[in-house]
């Protein structure tokens, strides 16, 4: 099942058809602002589990969390240091994927020996709007798969994850061709900030 919505997600009917599959626990196909991601409501435990297993990633591999706004992060990570804050600030909405430590409200079973979150708040406007009508933010990982050379690349086509994937997911929110090209990831914790993964996100603002 395809569920389209305009880039600045401006169907606010399809938006809550997808939001109500999450609070379902559904597992979708959603597009970011670094082509398209499988996404689940973070506290649904099974849609975790099987966000998982249609990845067949081991559960070493962290799930990133997206918020509707910064301001929702709460009791989702730890302290925040004053210079980390206004950092994401500045930053967000943006391509940026932010390593802060994991508060309370992060489910068990994502964090394991983990202490850990990664957040985003992605510039693209439909899986805000999507968390922010759920009501809860987003577990999410990237969708990938080996192009002809066997090098992994980022699935930036929603008819294309239909035709593979369509019959594990719960649908395919379609926002048009993605971009091919990832987040950059920045870990806050600390002083002076390290950055994992440099992708989209201008680094020199860091």
């Amino acid at each position: 099942m395809r569920i389209e919505i305009d880039e600045w997600a401006s169907q606010g009917r399809e938006v809550h058809r997808a939001a109500k599959l999450l609070d379902k626990g559904g597992v979708l196909a959603i597009p970011t602002d670094s082509g398209y991601a499988l996404a689940c409501d973070l506290h649904s435990k099974k849609a975790t589990e099987r966000i998982y297993a249609l990845k067949q990633s081991p559960r070493s591999h962290p799930l990133s969390i997206i918020f509707a706004d910064l301001d929702h992060i709460g009791g989702y990570t730890g302290y925040v240091s004053t210079l980390a804050w206004r950092t994401m600030k500045r930053l967000a909405p943006g391509p940026f994927v932010f390593v802060l430590q994991a508060g309370r409200e992060v489910p068990k079973n994502l964090q394991k020996k983990r202490k850990e979150v990664g957040i985003r708040i992605p510039a693209a406007d439909i899986p805000r709007a999507i968390a922010l009508d759920l009501g809860r933010p987003l577990a999410t990982t990237s969708l990938r798969m080996d192009d002809e050379d066997g090098e992994e690349t980022w699935v930036v086509d929603p008819v294309e994850i239909e035709r593979r994937w369509g019959h594990q997911l719960d649908a395919v929110v379609d926002g048009g061709l993605g971009i091919a090209n990832p987040t950059t990831v920045v870990d806050l914790r600390n002083e002076p900030f390290e950055i994992l993964r440099e992708g989209q996100g201008d680094v020199t603002q860091l």
